[in-house]
């Protein structure tokens, strides 16, 4: 459940961050429990907290309690995931807040800032459409991920 929210988290946070004509592609191993990035960037969990290191030096811990996922960032930020049915709700320090709810195959993502995305999984293989125009891939072949993010 806390991986499902987390990487519901940082696909939200990619897609709706990328800025105009961006293009990128990053590939995910996880080795031993840890996940390292191709872009530098490591995640891991202890306990029940999973710890976020991002390439340009920023991190994140998430924390499971009970049916709440507390997330701090470095930058001071932070978020809570809630998942109620087929909904999830996160609401952000920001003011952002963000519902992720699960139609037969598709996800549909909506924000408070008006920014929304859909997510539809296809075999090992998601799609992500972003209101902004950014569109990733996302392939799962063994142990690694594969990232293609384009606008």
């Amino acid at each position: 459940m806390l991986n499902i929210i987390l990487r519901n988290v940082l696909i939200i946070s990619t897609t709706l961050t990328l800025s105009t004509f961006a293009s990128a592609q990053t590939t995910y191993t996880n080795i031993g429990g840890i996940t390292f990035g191709s872009d530098g960037s490591t995640a891991s969990t202890i306990g029940g907290t999973t710890f976020i290191t991002n390439s340009d030096g920023s991190s994140a811990a998430a924390q499971k309690i009970g049916g709440t996922t507390f997330i701090t960032n470095s930058d001071g930020t932070s978020a809570t995931a809630q998942k109620v049915g087929e909904t999830t709700f996160i609401n952000s320090s920001a003011g952002i807040t963000s519902t992720i709810s699960k139609v037969g195959n598709t996800k549909f993502v909506n924000s408070s800032d008006g920014t929304s995305s859909t997510i539809n999984k296809v075999g090992n293989t998601t799609f992500i459409n972003s209101s902004t125009g950014s569109t990733t891939t996302i392939q799962e072949i063994g142990n690694i991920l594969f990232t293609n993010s384009t606008e």
